[in-house]
């Protein structure tokens, strides 16, 4: 996962970079991490991607994240896309040598302002999770997150049986039905996941639970 700490990556010259992935990256980037603290992270998640950070799967989230302490800012990161923080090698390793902390229990997560409604499409190369997606003026976080749940189920080769289809978006605020709604403004179908947004991480373990 391409955040905070291994970011600090762009610290050192190529040819440790090279030497990084050599040994095995997950340790390096730990370990640097510790040697090198930093005291404020700011993370560009406007559009991230599905797969790899320079793929072609990209999904917008319309967020920035600003935290003092990079492995909590990571762990939530890792939720947005639908990870647990201890599927991060790297994070457990850096929590491990005291560099921050992976309870996202713990975290005061404080929201500025909304993303924009108005999504509801996906690129092509997405079209065979948004098939399964009903959007109605949905907000980047909503379905964005929404999106990499469904890719993690789809790695673990459980799409096939997830429910559907799936609502999601500003436009069934008020409206019922015998469905699947995600967010708090689908919260009218009868089996319901709530959250302004829900993260990626909760909306696999609702998908987990009705496959």
């Amino acid at each position: 996962m391409t955040c905070a700490l291994k970011n600090l990556k762009g610290c050192i010259p190529d040819q440790e970079k090279r030497r990084f992935h050599a040994l095995g990256l997950h340790r390096p980037i730990a370990l640097l991490a510790s040697v090198l603290p930093t005291h404020l992270t700011l993370v560009d998640a406007l559009c991230g991607d599905l797969d790899f950070e320079e793929g072609g799967t990209p999904v917008r989230l319309d967020r920035l994240l600003l935290g003092g302490d990079p492995v909590l800012v990571d762990s939530y990161g890792a939720s947005l896309m639908g990870f647990a923080p201890a599927q991060i090698e790297h994070l457990r390793l850096a929590a491990s040598l005291g560099v921050g902390s992976m309870d996202l229990a713990a975290l005061d997560l404080r929201e500025i302002g909304r993303p924009p409604a108005g999504m509801g499409s996906a690129p092509s190369s997405l079209a065979r999770l948004a098939a399964r997606v009903e959007a109605r003026a949905a907000c980047s976080a909503c379905y964005g997150g929404l999106l990499h749940a469904m890719r993690r189920l789809e790695e673990e080769a459980a799409l096939d049986r997830a429910p559907g289809p799936l609502h999601v978006g500003q436009g069934f605020q008020g409206v019922s039905g015998d469905g699947y709604g995600i967010g708090t403004c689908a919260r009218g179908f009868l089996r319901h996941l709530d959250g302004c947004p829900p993260s990626a991480a909760c909306i696999l373990e609702f998908l987990r639970k009705h496959a």
